[in-house]
């Protein structure tokens, strides 16, 4: 996953879903441009979760001193609603490894087997909210659209299914070359049903999602929270981890332990708590987050 950040202006540009877009906040107005009449402000919403009531789920999670701090250094934070096939083969990729080789790794698969769409200069069209933004594979091209820039989508589920393990392997996925490819196969056969998965509760989306080659208890979470809106989930990796011992101070403690208490602690949107959580202990490691301390 990725994004660009225009030169000068903070314009964002990336995908929301198949769509192409170009993105830059003004205000609590979200301004797009998109050559996709099909990426209409209903659309732009539901991607970006404006129609959440972000306080509501503040006020549920904001239970301690270590959140509230989180809250106060990321407010606004909201969690994307991406599609649920690229989010689990993107976590797929992403398991063992580190942000710059996923990112090199999907970008690479979306170039190869991706659709290349170009950003052509429509009319803009708004919606409040924040200005991150999610992609399949993206970057300026000479003569590719507006300030030249051009992307790859996401390849579907079908495509990456008929894609001979030995290229997999040679776009960098190693061992996960294998577990992408059946877990493509069973989507695009219909036995892993995406919608059916968006319907289900939490646990029942968490087996199924186990189910999958090389999907373990954080990959599963993980998809489950940010491809199936599954906002109990609480994805528990080194940084959790590192948040949670406010909670536990010197105990010892397995990631289970920690998961299943913040399931309890939280509620049903742990996973909410988890990003204010994650990205405040990350940045707090890099001296950004100590002015929130202070409020």
């Amino acid at each position: 996953p990725s994004h660009q950040d225009g030169t000068g202006l903070r314009w964002w540009y990336g995908f929301i879903g198949p769509s192409v877009a170009k993105i830059r906040q003004e205000g609590d107005r979200l301004l797009v441009e998109s050559s996709d009449s099909a990426l209409t402000p209903e659309r732009i919403s539901r991607y970006f979760a404006l129609d959440l009531n972000l306080a509501d789920v503040i006020s549920s999670i904001d239970c301690d001193m270590q959140v509230h701090h989180a809250i106060a250094a990321h407010r606004g934070l909201r969690i994307l609603r991406q599609d649920g096939w690229e989010t689990l083969a993107s976590f797929i990729c992403a398991s063992f490894n580190n942000i710059k080789r996923i990112e090199g790794m999907l970008g690479r698969l979306c170039q190869a087997y991706g659709r290349p769409v170009a950003l052509t200069p429509p009319p803009g069209t708004a919606a409040e909210g924040g200005p991150a933004l999610r992609a399949g594979s993206s970057g300026p091209v000479p003569g590719g659209g507006v300030n030249g820039f051009r992307g790859f989508s996401f390849p579907a589920p079908e495509t990456v299914a008929g894609v001979p393990e030995r290229k997999l392997r040679s776009l960098g996925l190693g061992y996960r070359a294998p577990y992408l490819r059946s877990t493509a196969r069973l989507v695009a056969d219909g036995k892993l049903p995406m919608a059916q998965l968006q319907r289900v509760d939490y646990d029942a989306a968490k087996r199924v999602l186990l189910s999958c080659d090389g999907v373990g208890d954080k990959v599963a979470d993980c998809v489950a929270l940010f491809g199936f809106e599954k906002y109990e989930a609480f994805p528990v990796d080194v940084w959790i981890e590192r948040a949670m011992r406010y909670y536990f101070r010197h105990r010892k403690i397995t990631r289970k332990g920690v998961h299943d208490y913040a399931r309890t602690h939280f509620g049903p949107y742990a996973g909410y708590a988890q990003q204010y959580l994650y990205h405040y202990v990350r940045n707090l490691r890099n001296g950004q987050a100590a002015d929130s301390r202070k409020q």
